[in-house]
């Protein structure tokens, strides 16, 4: 086999290793950010979840609120 068959055999060698590993350390980059990026979505999960609630709650605060404001104006009109 010629020389210069020999040196592009070794020369495509080390280009597909290369980019193997190249490919490959995309690979656990993006498998990082997935973790991450599922962590995250856990979280808005629970944010959205514990945040449901507040509606309900607020619905209940208004109308105290509106109890509390006929009575203060009735308080006023018998003066």
């Amino acid at each position: 086999m010629p020389l210069a068959a020999v040196i592009t055999i070794i020369g495509a060698a080390l280009t597909v290793l290369v980019l193997a590993a190249y490919l490959i350390s995309i690979v656990l980059v993006l498998w990082r950010v997935n973790a991450r990026l599922r962590s995250v979505v856990v979280g808005l999960q629970v944010v959205n979840e514990r945040t449901e609630p507040i509606g309900s709650i607020v619905g209940g605060i208004n109308s105290d609120l509106s109890r509390v404001d006929d009575a203060l104006r009735g308080v006023l009109g018998r003066r």
